[in-house]
């Protein structure tokens, strides 16, 4: 047999392809059903098996084109869709006069059945067509129950984004929060380094001291007492006094160098 696949999407008439010939089908191919019509007029088809929705002309309106036509008004024709599966959906392609109705996906059996059923006990027609009107009003009633399911299907997904939306919104709002609790942490422990780096100078790496005099040589090679080095280095301030070792030496050294200037012992 020659078979006209029509179908928009590419991949599945190329799957479709591969299934049919496998059985030692021809296949013909088409992308909607203006292109369907054109390889009817111009060769032999022996069946035709077509997805519904397709732009420029679907599958409902090219299975009652070929129904009006008197060259292809008995080709065997075999509605095969993802979309369109609902009861409804079936007896609009039974109204078109479609002989077989497939849901996509379907195994190569279902699809060899259902053509063998197509062209050797086809549905029975009445010999005059539903009317223009009849087939519009049904078309119609067909599409708002889809575009209600696509609506109803578009809100609830609509409702879910809106629910994601509220909760990254709510962590973005405790993040910002957290953030700007850190940042005060961090700018008031900044604030009491600065103060304390400001009260503190720090003296370090090896300083030149006397041995003697124990003064210290600056940077400049200048000579200063310990005491004056340090002050001017760091903020602290000096006040002398005398450890207990320093007295006991100053008293004895006193005692040495004036011994009648101490009072008699009684």
């Amino acid at each position: 047999m020659n078979i006209l696949i029509v179908d928009d999407i590419a991949i599945n008439r190329k799957l479709l392809r591969a299934q049919l010939e496998a059985e030692a089908h021809t296949v013909t191919e088409a992308a909607d059903g203006v292109e369907a019509l054109q390889i009817l007029a111009r060769e032999t088809i022996d069946a035709v098996i077509s997805d519904i929705l397709m732009p420029r002309m679907d599958g409902y309106r090219l299975c009652h084109e070929i129904r009006k036509s008197a060259a292809w008004s008995h080709l065997p024709f075999i509605l095969f869709s993802s979309t369109y599966t609902s009861p409804a959906d079936v007896r609009l392609g039974t109204t078109v006069g479609a002989d077989q109705f497939i849901a996509k996906p379907a195994p190569v059996a279902t699809i060899i059945g259902a053509l063998r059923l197509a062209t050797t006990a086809p549905v029975a027609r009445s010999s005059e067509l539903p009317g223009e009107t009849s087939v519009l009003q049904a078309y119609s009633t067909v599409l708002v129950a889809k575009l209600e399911e696509k609506n109803s299907e578009l809100q609830t997904a609509l409702d879910s984004l809106q629910r994601a939306h509220d909760r990254i919104a709510e962590i973005n709002a405790r993040l910002e929060h957290r953030v700007a609790e850190r940042t005060a942490e961090l700018e008031k422990t900044n604030d009491e380094l600065r103060a304390t780096l400001a009260e503190v100078k720090v003296l370090s790496g090896l300083l030149p001291i006397c041995a003697y005099c124990k003064k210290i040589r600056d940077d400049k090679n200048y000579w200063q007492s310990v005491e004056g080095y340090i002050s001017h280095h760091t903020a602290a301030e000096f006040t002398h006094g005398c450890c207990p070792d320093c007295y006991e030496k100053q008293s004895a050294l006193l005692d040495r160098l004036f011994p009648d200037s101490l009072p008699p012992s009684s």
